[in-house]
């Protein structure tokens, strides 16, 4: 089970985060009129945070991958 979970969560997180991101950058660009560049600088928060926790997400994926793999074998 841990196996899963390790490697289903940093996928599920990755994806997430790029929707978030994705939906707060197109959030910022429908609206010139209105103050809504902070969703821009939101969104950017949002990829840095990605870039940041992106050898944490990798190697959780890998140990989950390892785990999966001496499972089955």
């Amino acid at each position: 089970m841990w196996a899963h979970v390790l490697l289903w969560t940093p996928i599920a997180i990755t994806v997430v985060g790029v929707i978030i991101g994705l939906g707060l950058f197109a959030a910022a660009d429908a609206d010139p009129t209105h103050s809504s560049s902070g969703l821009g600088y939101l969104g950017i928060v949002v990829w840095g945070g990605l870039a940041v926790l992106s050898p944490v997400l990798l190697g959780s994926f890998i140990a989950g991958l390892v785990m999966l793999i001496r499972a089955r074998s």
